[in-house]
């Protein structure tokens, strides 16, 4: 919902972490009462847990609709529900914060503390500059050059760092959230009686714009276009303001105290550290962590030379990685030999007990079968598990409760004070249950980002009355990244002593990011779309012709929704002998490799090869070179199979070719090869291939892939239908009309 902008942040009081959630109603929400509830829902949904408190900032020109709102006592008992569980309220603070031109102030009518947590206003405040550096953060403002390269800023000076301050908003409401704060938090600059404010780029003016607008200022703003005509800057005799868009020095800001304006009349957006001696900061780096690893200049760099707040992207040509052995995941082995071929389930297998069906799952049987496992979970049980425990909250999964169980039987055995163990499904967790417990261990099979974690966590926040030992153990943690599972870790161990809970975990495979699951949602749009077309883009194919190989497309499609395109013959994708990844493990049972255990594999190296910390083997972009999969890596892996794995499981940059002219010709003539022999095992992958090119997922430049196509369609003698419907589909998406 673009009319709110959102965060979640955190207070200490009373020695207990209270987790708040911000929203900021902008203009757009106030047609009626229902657009108000909804934005309140909708900014509750993007929280991992229920909230302790709400805080809500409003412009104070809606005072009376927001009374009126929440008056409607229907609407706000039907919210409160949302925020209720096992008949216990979670969230149980309300802050309605009102936004002038100049001030914040809390709406004591509205907010209900429940002499529950108090705030006072410089905490309010501290929210707000929070949520400005969680724009800051989240529209990608701060940029830090890659490795071996350095920045050079208009002012002459080397850096790692570049700050974007046109990219701090990305909608209406964004704007209007950073324009109020930079009207509020610098009040004392009297804005409504300023006649100039200068400026020092046009990326800035929306913002300075709307904080004019805000205070009733009638203001010109005026661009000097930083370094290069601040020479001829001179103090006006009229009451001004300057506002520069970032600083990683300060040293604009000095150059402008030295010729004689006012640090008082000075704003700097974005800073990386307070300079109170010459500017305002609105936005102070050091208090985040998005400069937190940044390396020292050598001055072996290569510059990147910047133009006011302007580079390009794709000023380098596309860096290509070719994944090897240097990507091996350190997991992957273990989790091959324990779960590979029988454990581990079809794609997109629909796991009943959590009613999802995700691309790739691992059976429990797996676990409670490996002998490694069991030996790790008694150790980990003998080392590292607070004897203060004596209650097992397992997560309601239909794999978990027979961890638990087992985690249970082990504690009994070696349990000397004969205390009572108790065993809680999640679901059933209340406080009453807790009445006894003097420590907990939390059990999950296997974890993904770990959603149901963090609500777990939260919810033994909410039902403990002070803060015991606890421990979360996780079997196996599948995350979209190693990042996200260092994020949930760093939450679940933090509480309101100086000691920090335990967390354990057998094995961790990161399996990449969840958009990977939509190759198969593409390819039913696709088969959907391809239904609509009405004409023959090809003049090869009339029209009845077309419609058959439609048909077959989308019959290849349907029929293939739990495993990879076949080949034209219809045969399914086959692993064979010497895949680097796969080692000894499946000597002589090769035959027996699923389409689960190849693709879960190249999946877990392609997101191993993201996050690599060498640059040189990292498939990761930055802001100024894209990154792609090297076409070798479709000629090093050439099992059909392989190939078709390494398109499912790419992202869609990683496939981008149109970008360069070299590697677009070298993968069109690669995929000449594989259409033109998709009867042999060279072309098994055929289909992938096609596919991939007409969701547009794989990428070349367009002139040549409407020659790759033509000369199959007309110089190719059999082509299978279903390969020509993707390749007909494809000329459709390219709008090519040169054959009509």
């Amino acid at each position: 919902m673009d009319s709110i902008v959102y965060f979640n942040t955190s207070k200490t009081l009373e020695e207990h972490e209270f987790d708040f959630l911000c929203i900021f109603l902008g203009d757009g929400l106030w047609a009626d009462i229902s657009s108000f509830y909804s934005a309140l829902e909708v900014s509750l949904k993007s929280c991992d847990t229920l909230p302790d408190g709400i805080t809500i900032f409003f412009p104070s020109s809606k005072s009376s609709d927001i009374s009126n709102y929440w008056a409607n006592e229907d609407l706000r008992h039907s919210f409160f529900n949302r925020l209720t569980k096992n008949n216990v309220k979670y969230t149980k603070v309300f802050y309605f914060v009102e936004m002038s031109c100049s001030q914040l102030l809390i709406n004591e009518n509205l907010s209900d503390t429940n002499n529950f947590a108090t705030l006072d206003l410089a905490d309010i405040i501290s929210f707000y500059y929070q949520g400005l550096s969680k724009l800051t953060k989240k529209n990608g403002v701060v940029h830090i050059a890659p490795a071996g390269h350095t920045f050079k800023h208009p002012s002459g000076k080397i850096s790692k760092l570049f700050i974007q301050t046109r990219e701090l908003v990305s909608t209406e409401t964004e704007l209007q959230y950073v324009g109020r704060g930079l009207s509020v938090l610098t009040s004392e600059a009297k804005w409504n009686e300023v006649e100039t404010i200068y400026i020092d780029t046009m990326g800035i003016y929306p913002i300075v714009k709307e904080a004019v607008s805000i205070t009733g200022s009638a203001a010109n703003i005026e661009s000097f276009h930083s370094y290069s005509s601040i020479e001829t800057l001179n103090v006006p005799s009229n009451n001004y303001l300057i506002v520069i868009s970032a600083s990683t020095s300060g040293s604009m800001a000095k150059t402008l105290v030295a010729k004689g304006f006012s640090a008082n009349k000075i704003i700097t957006l974005i800073d990386v550290e307070k300079r109170e001696d010459t500017s305002h900061v609105l936005i102070d780096l050091t208090s985040t962590n998005i400069i937190s690893d940044i390396n020292k200049v050598d001055g072996s760099e290569t510059d990147i030379e910047l133009v006011g707040e302007h580079f390009s992207y794709k000023a380098k040509p596309p860096k290509q990685i070719t994944v090897g052995v240097p990507h091996r995941p350190k997991h992957l082995a273990a989790i091959l030999k324990n779960f590979g071929i029988t454990y581990i389930n079809q794609l997109n297998h629909n796991v009943t007990t959590i009613q999802k069906s995700p691309l790739l799952s691992l059976k429990p049987d797996g676990l409670h079968n490996s002998d490694a496992f069991n030996k790790w979970l008694e150790d980990e049980l003998k080392w590292s598990l607070p004897s203060a425990i004596n209650t097992i909250i397992y997560s309601n999964d239909g794999a978990s409760k027979d961890l638990a169980v087992k985690i249970n039987s082990l504690m009994d055995s070696s349990n000397s004070s004969g205390r009572e163990i108790l065993l809680i499904d999640w679901k059933d967790l209340s406080k009453e249950k807790l009445t006894n417990c003097s420590g907990v261990i939390v059990v999950t099979a296997f974890a993904g980002d770990g959603g149901t974690l963090r609500q777990i966590s939260r919810d033994l926040r909410e039902y403990e009355s002070e803060a015991i030992p606890r421990h979360f153990l996780i079997g196996v943690g599948i995350p979209q990244s190693m990042e996200s599972w260092v994020r949930l870790e760093q939450f679940l161990v933090r509480n309101a002593t100086p000691r920090f809970y335990n967390f354990s975990t057998w094995k961790v495979l990161p399996l990449g990011p969840d958009n990977v699951k939509n190759s198969w949602l593409d390819l039913s749009n696709l088969a959907a779309k391809v239904e609509n077309y009405s004409t023959s883009p090809h003049p090869s194919y009339n029209t009845e012709q077309v419609s058959e190989c439609y048909d077959a497309l989308s019959t290849v499609i349907s029929e293939n929704h739990n495993s990879l395109l076949p080949n034209t013959s219809g045969v399914e994708l086959k692993i064979t002998e010497g895949f680097v990844f796969f080692g000894n493990i499946f000597d002589d049972r090769m035959q027996s490799v699923t389409q689960s255990d190849t693709l879960l594999t190249i999946a877990s190296v392609l997101q191993a090869a993201r996050e690599h910390k060498d640059p040189n083997n990292c498939l990761r972009p930055t802001n100024y070179q894209s990154v792609i999969i090297s076409p070798e890596n479709f000629l090093r892996f050439n099992d059909d199979i392989l190939q078709a794995c390494i398109l499912r499981a790419s992202l869609p940059s990683e496939l981008d070719y149109s970008s360069d002219q070299h590697l677009s010709e070298l993968m069109s003539e690669f995929l000449y090869k594989v259409f033109t022999r998709h009867g042999h095992p060279y072309g098994y992958a055929a289909l992938e291939f096609a596919g991939a090119l007409a969701v547009g997922k794989l990428k070349l430049k367009k002139d040549h892939c409407n020659e790759l196509i033509e000369k199959i369609l007309t110089k190719t003698a059999t082509i299978d239908k279903a390969l020509t419907g993707f390749l007909l589909a494809t000329l459709h998406k390219n709008g090519t009309d040169s054959y009509r």
